[in-house]
């Protein structure tokens, strides 16, 4: 029979049968991960400390966990900053692409490839697209899909009519 020790400082006896699961310390009614028995000790020699992602018994001079290769004190890194949003206003370019969905179609190719060099000035700069300068380049794209599929309707009719 193994024991571990709790954050307390009581060992607590565990059972093989225990292994995997959680087991309540009777001194603190702290929460221990009983760890699997093998090749990993669970009580090691000298200060140790419980892993705060996974629980497992740890030296408390590892920097990292040895068993899930987490920070130990549970402290987790700092997300990355978000790319800051693009103060160059991306409205004109839904503007031209709403015009070329709903009234010259001819406008969509056009707003189509404003919305991409947008996007590549953004993006050079290291910013993110702002949302209409983005929604401005997918109605440009619509809007020059419906002129093409019109213009092969037209030219079909005019095929069929010749006949």
């Amino acid at each position: 029979m193994s024991a571990i020790v709790c954050a307390c400082g009581r060992q607590v006896p565990t059972q093989p049968e225990w292994a995997g699961q959680w087991i309540t310390c009777p001194g603190c009614a702290g929460a221990l991960y009983a760890p699997f028995p093998g090749d990993k000790p669970s009580v090691p020699a000298g200060a140790t400390r419980l892993c705060a992602l996974c629980a497992e018994t740890i030296p408390v001079s590892d920097v990292r966990c040895r068993y899930c290769g987490s920070d130990p004190t549970g402290v987790r890194p700092a997300p990355a900053p978000a790319r800051p949003r693009s103060t160059d206003d991306g409205v004109p370019v839904l503007i031209v692409g709403l015009i070329g969905l709903m009234l010259c179609q001819m406008a969509a190719p056009a707003a189509w490839v404003m919305g991409s060099s947008y996007e590549a000035r953004c993006r050079a700069r290291g910013e993110t697209p702002s949302g209409p300068g983005h929604a401005g380049k997918i109605v440009g794209i619509v809007g020059t899909a419906m002129l093409v599929l019109g213009f092969l309707w037209g030219v079909l009719s005019v095929v069929t009519q010749c006949r």
